[in-house]
């Protein structure tokens, strides 16, 4: 397995993406764009109108998510402070607040 999309449906018309992964020495090649494509395709056959995740507020995944048509929804103040045992950083810049992305199918 080089990937993996973990997405629930929180009703017959909603969904959420939890996770999204790809193994680190395959990333950037366009896996992870094709395994959200598929998912995305796949939760519009089955009449889902509307996708939701959470993700940090800056990041190679935000602009991931922008790319394939993800809008901010809004912003969770503190979510990574409040909700993790231990601080996460990228590029030495800690995340504290998640953005709330969506993405309507219809």
């Amino acid at each position: 397995m080089v990937g993996a999309c973990v997405v629930s449906e929180v009703n017959c018309r909603h969904a959420e993406i939890y996770n999204m992964s790809v193994v680190p020495n395959r990333q950037g090649k366009g896996l992870g764009t094709q395994l959200l494509r598929y998912v995305i395709a796949q939760l519009k056959s089955k009449k889902i109108e509307r996708v939701e995740l959470g993700t940090g507020t800056f990041g190679y995944q935000l602009t991931y998510y922008q790319r394939l048509g993800f809008r901010v929804e809004c912003v969770v103040k503190n979510h990574f402070l409040q909700n993790y045992s231990k601080p996460i950083f990228e590029n030495g810049i800690q995340h504290k607040d998640m953005l709330r992305l969506y993405l309507n199918l219809t």
